[in-house]
């Protein structure tokens, strides 16, 4: 009997020490830092639909680095600047869809290819920009939400893959497509640039979805509430090619540009 009942101990004690070993283990958070480190990881698979959003514009798209395409639709809404661009890459090929008509200061007989009537085929891949819009690469980060998170500088968790703090605006920089933080800001902004506070949320697998940092007015320079969201992981939506009644011939296209 009492070796029974010293048997039976044993494996009481054991079960007690696994089940304490186990509820520890849950009862541990998560680095805030770790979490939104790891939260950007996803985006290395290069397949996602992406959103920069500001107070004075839009950035939107998809990426589909494995096959080489991805969309950039920009709408700028900043008065007497308003214009809209549409960049797609499908399979390597490369277009334009331009339109400054609303742009002041620019002539009214803007070709159309500058009007939003044609698209622009980028056949040489030196061309990077146009009219001052970088074009990215289907592996960039193009919103820059990496840069975003590595620039944290404090960070908390909120709630259930929610999570607050600050963020270093002079870590994150321009990015690929020159929306973020400006050297003028930065100057304006003087050492309040270190200390922005943010909020950021994660899906149920710790994917980054919404990145969230209000910027201060600062001299010349307005406030700007800034919103970068990601979504559709490994679902992003394939772009497809332009019309090509709607393309307009490379060399022409570019010498109408050129003259403007």
């Amino acid at each position: 009997m009492k070796k029974q009942l010293r048997t039976v101990s044993v494996v009481l004690v054991a079960a007690a020490l696994a089940l304490t070993a186990c509820g520890g283990d849950e009862d541990v958070p998560a680095d805030p830092f770790d979490a939104l480190d790891n939260s950007v990881v996803a985006l290395l698979d290069g397949n996602y639909t992406f959103k920069h959003k500001t107070t004075y514009q839009v950035i939107e798209g998809s990426a589909l680095a494995p096959s080489n395409s991805m969309r950039v639709k920009l709408d700028s809404g900043v008065e007497g600047q308003q214009f809209t661009s549409d960049y797609v890459v499908v399979g390597g090929e490369r277009f334009v869809l331009l339109d400054f008509s609303q742009v002041e200061n620019l002539t009214s007989s803007l070709p159309d290819v500058m009007t939003g009537q044609k698209w622009v085929p980028l056949t040489d891949p030196a061309v990077t920009e146009l009219g001052g819009i970088p074009f990215p690469a289907p592996g960039d980060d193009v919103i820059g939400a990496t840069a975003a998170v590595r620039a944290v500088t404090d960070a908390r968790e909120t709630g259930e893959h929610t999570y607050a703090g600050t963020v270093d605006l002079t870590q994150i920089g321009p990015g690929v497509l020159k929306v973020g933080p400006t050297a003028e800001l930065l100057a304006q902004l003087g050492d309040a640039a270190a200390a922005v506070p943010f909020t950021a949320t994660l899906d149920g697998e710790g994917r980054l979805l919404t990145f969230v940092y209000d910027v201060p007015a600062a001299g010349a320079v307005p406030a700007n509430h800034v919103e970068l969201s990601l979504n559709g992981y490994g679902a992003a939506p394939a772009p497809a090619k332009p019309d090509p009644a709607l393309v307009a011939d490379y060399d022409e296209a570019m010498k109408a540009i050129q003259q403007k």
